[in-house]
């Protein structure tokens, strides 16, 4: 029998965590090292042979995730990667539209591996805002409740998943929490890591492997879109097939892709975060779900913040040095239902004025706290 060399370097990497060595450390031997070692008999097949392997893209959702693809889904700490993928990994157990593409309904598996009692609440919040029952996915959605070593769990999930079926898709969250090395920006590991995840794509029903990832050290201290990729080095983002990205600016996030893409092209697509409450073993809890929104609610929601943002910066304008209080009743900012209504919308003017910030229109200092930068002042005197 031929022996494989990805199987082969796997194992070396499963041993290297058995024995508590980070992956490409020591002896360790590394992926792409393994990939140039001898192998017994021929290696090459005729065209006729290649060509009959040949299958069409079969889509988990039509234009955005294709079965046997492995997707980096990279977002920066709450720019709402774990919201929206969860609205796709639902819309797949239930069958239902996701952003207003078709959606193959099938099986999915969870490796949840970050805050699992946050995960569960958003989870739940997310069925109740997409109408879905737990009986409408009973039998259809399974969970890794636990983060650990992807190398050594792989065995375990390849015979936990011969029971659940043909499986469409499985959500990593995070690719961190699955990491088995000791460096995530070490190329060697990373790579590794990367042809665990792939493994993943050849579980039962070939799924399309969505993982969530937070960004390169670089793309998370200066928060641009333009270098939102998976933290990995180059070998990770060489050896997935597409990065998709989620990044918000506050009032809307958008999802589309960065850097890579194997497939068709597919228009960027906006969601909304609204804040909602559960209820969780008689406790009302507060988590957030995403929501797509049409071109239609996107103008509405930018009409609508840069009408927020203007009354903010003429408050700061009028009342340098005021409280968040002050500023939430000057600009009208006030909670309208519920048992807080009537009180200052503080949580509403912090996000406002991270808007302004971004924006170059407003700084907080050490000195003074918030205030508004020159280009902000300008701005003020325009709107009055």
């Amino acid at each position: 029998m031929m022996a494989d060399p990805i199987d082969d370097a796997i194992a070396a990497a499963k041993l290297a965590a058995l024995q508590g060595v980070p992956a490409g450390a020591g002896k360790v031997v590394p992926m792409r090292a393994a990939l140039t070692g001898t192998t017994a008999g021929p290696v090459c097949i005729s065209a006729e042979s290649f060509l009959a392997d040949t299958e069409a893209p079969a889509w988990v959702i039509d234009g955005l995730l294709q079965t046997n693809y492995v997707y980096a889904l990279t977002a920066p700490t709450n720019h709402g990667k774990t919201a929206v993928s969860l609205v796709m990994a639902l819309a797949v157990a239930a069958g239902r539209p996701f952003a207003g593409m078709e959606v193959g309904k099938g099986n999915v598996l969870i490796l949840c591996g970050e805050n699992q009692d946050g995960f569960r609440l958003r989870m739940k919040a997310t069925m109740e805002s997409l109408n879905i029952g737990l009986a409408e996915i009973r039998g259809s959605v399974f969970v890794l409740p636990k983060a650990g070593s992807l190398l050594l769990l792989l065995d375990q999930i390849k015979k936990d998943a011969e029971a659940m079926g043909a499986l469409s898709l499985v959500l990593v969250d995070t690719s961190v929490a699955f990491f088995s090395g000791d460096n995530e920006n070490d190329n060697n590991q990373a790579y590794v890591h990367a042809a665990a995840l792939r493994e993943l794509s050849l579980l039962p029903g070939k799924p399309a492997v969505l993982v969530n990832c937070h960004p390169a050290s670089g793309a998370a201290k200066d928060m641009s879109r333009d270098s939102c990729v998976p933290r990995g080095g180059s070998a990770f983002l060489n050896e997935i097939d597409t990065n998709l990205m989620v990044w918000s600016d506050g009032a809307l996030a958008e999802l589309h892709w960065m850097r890579k893409k194997r497939g068709p092209d597919f228009a960027p697509m906006s969601f909304e975060y609204r804040p909602v409450n559960v209820m969780h073993q008689g406790v009302e809890c507060h988590t957030i779900v995403a929501k797509y929104v049409d071109e239609e609610r996107v103008r509405y929601i930018r009409t609508k913040h840069r009408e927020l943002d203007g009354r903010v910066l003429w408050a700061l304008y009028n009342n340098p040095g005021g409280t968040f209080r002050e500023w939430c009743h000057d600009s009208g900012l006030i909670i309208r239902s519920g048992k807080k209504a009537g009180e200052a919308h503080l949580s509403g003017i912090s996000r406002i004025l991270e808007r302004l910030k971004k924006y170059k229109l407003a700084e907080l200092t050490d000195r003074d706290g918030w205030i508004l930068t020159a280009k902000g002042k300008e701005e003020a005197k325009d709107i009055r």
